[in-house]
This record gives C-alpha cells, structure tokens and sequence, in this order.
C-alpha cells in the first residue's frame, strides 16, 4: 500500500544513473539489466536483476544520485517505496538490514571477480565462460550439457563486454573442433571439460580424434 507502481516496457529505463530519485524500487515481475555506458554509448551490462529482486538500494540509503543505470529487458511491473518509508523499514527491522548486507556482500564477491576476469581474460575467454555459466546438464547425472536457448550474439557480446564477430567466431571454433553442436535454438556441448578448459588458456586444442 506505500508504494507507486509502474510499468516499463522493454528497453526502457527504469532508474537513470545520476538521476535524483532516491526511493528503492522492487521488481514485481519481468527481468531488467544492470548498464553503463561507456565511450561511443558502448553499453556494458553489470547484472541481470530476476522478478522479485530490488533497485536502487545505494541511492535509497546514501540519498546521493543513482550509482546505474537499469533497463527493462521485458516487459516489468516495478513498485517504489520512498527513501524514508524505506529508512523506517530498516530501522523496524533488523533481520531486512542484515539481509540486505547479506546480498550485498554477494554482490560484491561477484562483481570483484567479475572485473578481475574481464581485466585478465580475452573476449574469446569471456565468450567461453559465459557459455559455461549458462550450460546446463542435459539429464541429470549425465556427460553431456547444454544451452537450451541461446542467447543472440549481441546479448552474449553485451555480457562478454566484446563484439558480436567475436562471438560468432568463437561459437563456430567450438563447432568446428567437435566441442559443442548447433541445434536451432539451442548448443549441446560434446565436451564440457573442453569448453571450462578455454576459459582459462582461450584456444582450443588440436582435435586429437581427427589428428588419429
């Protein structure tokens, strides 16, 4: 009942970074992304934000301008609480504090190997690792994994922090080595020791059963 909610069609903002607003936001149902923009509005995603997740957190607290920016990646139903409801709430609450403190000392963990990775890694080590983040196994207990639905080479560039070319080289060299298959919508992966492998030294080794 103290919240204003909204809808946000996809691709739309739903905080501005820098923007003055400073009540915390929770994100009733859709997804959204995480963004900055960097030079020539090279957008760079930092997270992905799930239905039933928050925003704005930071700003919410300190009062100073959004430290992102968050767009709808589908349609989103989002509900504001204001800055102060929001204090009141924490100051009733300790166990919402603590959690809080909890997710983000988990945000942070990922964020710092995050940016450790991409100051380390190539493109082709980020394409790779985000294949292996996203794979599943096929039946449980099995050798083989996959992607169900790929994602398009540009989402998979925006998350690798590269382009689409070098997404769509890097897919077609695991292809090509026997690594993994394309199959519609979805990649099998044939060898997922392979693929975690590539996301450390980034090139694929000589495929032994075709030097045989």
């Amino acid at each position: 009942r103290r919240c204003a909610f909204k809808t946000v069609a996809a691709g739309e903002v739903i905080l501005d970074r820098f923007s003055a607003s400073n009540g915390i936001c929770f994100l009733v149902s859709g997804v959204a992304r995480v963004v900055h923009y960097v030079a020539d509005h090279e957008e760079i995603t930092i997270a992905t934000i799930p239905a039933g997740d928050t925003i704005g957190e930071i700003a919410a607290i300190d009062g100073l301008g959004r430290s992102a920016s968050v767009v709808a990646d589908a349609e989103c139903v989002v509900a504001e609480l204001a800055q102060a409801e929001f204090h009141a709430l924490l100051a009733r609450h300790g166990a919402v504090a603590l959690d809080l403190l909890r997710r983000w000392a988990e945000t942070i963990r990922k964020l710092s190997d995050k940016v450790s990775f991409l100051s380390t890694g190539t493109p082709d080590q980020r394409v790779y690792a985000e294949l292996v983040r996203l794979a599943r196994p096929e039946q449980p207990g099995g050798s083989r994994w996959l992607i169900r639905e790929l994602p398009t080479h540009q989402d998979l560039a925006r998350w690798a922090q590269t382009s689409r070319e070098v997404v769509a080289s890097a897919v077609a060299e695991l292809v090509r080595r026997g690594v993994a298959e394309r199959r519609t919508r979805s990649l099998h992966i044939t060898d997922y020791g392979m693929l975690k492998s590539l996301t450390l030294n980034g090139q694929a080794e000589p495929d032994q059963r075709r030097s045989a």
